[in-house]
């Protein structure tokens, strides 16, 4: 069991008429500490503490801590390096984006705004405990959620198109309502647009206050396909890009892995405040290119960045889109010599068809809804097996035995 678990699980057996936590340790001001002793047994006051005392004692366990209090920030950082199994309330109405990132680390935590009452942190417990205990109940959640990010080495290089498709190719494969696709192209993205879909992110109110995104606002904010994905999505507004704060989007990527096994991020070819710290965090970062010669080379430059940003066993993934099918004969060079070219690996490539995107885009349909035997559809498939985990892949084939019994 985690630490996470672990310091929560007696939380999970109050009644709900007790509504006692056990245990916690707060660094916060005095109105704060006292709401928490009417909520707590027994409430450690770390005031006295200096923030390498508080990691090396209470990580691992519950902590609640007040933005602005002398060492909270320095507590975050350092349980985020030493004790990620720590379970984290932060209350504060604007959180810097470093802090934001070190929270991303941290196995359980969620942010309250400097109005939480006690039912609030009550609750926030029960959500962070009840996430804890599913990531270790053997069951199909997972402790964490599996994130790609798909972002083109070019423009025009079909990224969106392989965003969608591996999302709904995901969630044929693991079941519907676990896959959650995000269009991070604020300003004229066109995840919405291909699937008809409603684009519900409201992107001023996040940026306003992007802790006050939880579970249930991030449920307002998607859009549900009959085919079972979820999209997160924002109205085209030439202006969105300055809404598109490090702190707002960090933090909208934080819930929807809180809250759905498998995201799908689609991102930006241009350089915005939050593109390095996800293409970091990520499970996968995919580049996608052509089979050009400038494509090519500036597919070898963008991979090299981020590699930079990456260990060396979480390379990015280079994926060249729009290949003719090899029946053809075209002006084309063979992927071994683009290899040789670029003195990188290719990991994968996608067959055209162009035919088969022009429908699905008319009709706001997947792909493999309207041409299932299409060659790009089994490319796509092959690419999402070979980026998915063992586990995950384990789970999925369970799943699927279980549908086929039926």
């Amino acid at each position: 069991m985690s630490g996470a678990a672990r310091n929560l699980s007696d939380a999970g057996t109050q009644t709900p008429a007790a509504r006692m936590l056990p245990a916690i340790a707060a660094l916060a001001g005095p109105e704060r500490m006292a709401q928490l002793k009417g909520i707590c047994r027994n409430v450690v006051d770390l005031a006295s503490l200096d923030p390498a005392s508080i990691v090396e004692k209470f990580g691992g366990a519950l902590i609640l801590l007040e933005h602005g209090q002398p060492g909270a920030e320095q507590v975050v950082l350092g349980l985020a390096v030493d004790k990620p199994d720590s379970a984290i309330l932060m209350v504060s109405d604007h959180l810097p984006a470093h802090l934001v990132r070190a929270l991303m680390k941290i196995e359980a935590s969620d942010i309250l705004p400097s109005d939480a009452d006690a039912g609030d942190i009550l609750e926030s417990v029960e959500r962070i405990r009840a996430a804890a205990e599913a990531g270790t109940s053997g069951g199909d959640s997972s402790a964490s959620a599996v994130c790609w990010a798909f972002r083109g080495a070019v423009g025009g290089a079909g990224v969106s198109t392989l965003a969608i498709e591996s999302a709904f190719s995901l969630c044929e494969k693991v079941g519907p309502g676990k896959v959650c696709l995000v269009d991070l192209n604020v300003s004229d993205g066109m995840v919405s647009s291909f699937l008809e879909a409603v684009p519900k992110l409201d992107l001023a109110a996040l940026s306003a206050a992007p802790e006050r995104l939880d579970a249930r606002l991030l449920a307002a904010w998607c859009w549900q396909h009959e085919d079972g994905v979820a999209t997160i999505s924002a109205p085209r507004n030439p202006d969105a890009d300055a809404l598109a704060t490090e702190a707002a989007i960090l933090r909208l990527l934080d819930v929807a892995c809180a809250e759905f096994p498998f995201v799908i991020v689609d991102m930006p070819r241009h350089m915005m405040p939050w593109t390095k710290p996800i293409l970091g965090a990520v499970d996968e970062a995919i580049i996608v290119s052509e089979l050009t010669v400038p494509s090519l080379h500036a597919a070898a430059d963008m991979a090299r960045e981020v590699d930079m940003l990456r260990s060396s066993d979480r390379k990015a993934k280079l994926v060249l889109n729009r290949m003719f099918p090899k029946k053809r004969f075209r002006a084309e060079f063979a992927v071994d010599k683009a290899e040789k070219a670029i003195d990188r690996k290719i990991d994968a490539t996608i067959t055209s068809d162009w035919d088969a995107a022009r429908t699905a885009v008319n009709l706001g349909k997947p792909i493999a809804d309207v041409k299932p035997k299409s060659a790009l559809v089994a490319d796509i498939s092959a690419l999402v097996d070979s980026l998915m985990p063992d586990e995950a892949v384990q789970a999925a084939d369970a799943a699927q035995q279980r549908r086929s019994a039926r």
